[in-house]
């Protein structure tokens, strides 16, 4: 099983991200159980990069959160994607009040090598793709549900 989401288009320039499965399937507690491995892939301009990462199911859940917000007031704060590990951060803000996202942040293969492999992008979409990735953070939220409390 798989579930994933993307943020603009899959031709051109995004930042998706498929959750592959559980670290620990075996574990129901917070901390270990939550691990999730991935696969991200950053498109921007004639930039495209691919690569695994361990993040965290909590993450999708803040993040989707925060992208709601954002969806339903024009008001609201930049929603934001950070890992506990630095595999990937980003953060979607309105740009302008005529529907346009910007879309910045950083990934990186190696989380524990700060200068090693970092892809810094920015995205320059319409706003159409909300409706679509809060769909698809639903359904991996509800294929990957945070397990365990703190």
């Amino acid at each position: 099983m798989s579930s994933s989401f993307r943020i603009g288009n899959e031709a051109t320039e995004h930042v998706a991200v498929e959750v592959l499965a559980r670290e620990h399937p075996d574990k129901s507690d917070y901390w270990d159980g939550n691990w999730l491995t991935a696969q991200v892939e950053v498109a921007c301009g004639p930039w495209r990069g691919k690569y695994s990462a361990a993040l965290r199911a909590e993450e999708f859940v803040h993040f989707r959160d925060q992208l709601e917000r954002l969806s339903d007031d024009s008001e609201a704060p930049p929603a934001e994607f950070e890992s506990m590990e630095p595999w990937l951060r980003f953060s979607v803000h309105r740009s302008d009040r005529h529907g346009h996202m910007r879309v910045s942040g950083r990934a990186q293969t190696e989380p524990f090598f700060d200068s090693h492999n970092i892809f810094y992008f920015v995205l320059e979409l319409e706003q159409g793709f909300l409706p679509a990735t809060l769909d698809e953070l639903g359904k991996l939220i509800a294929e990957f549900p945070v397990v365990g409390s703190r």
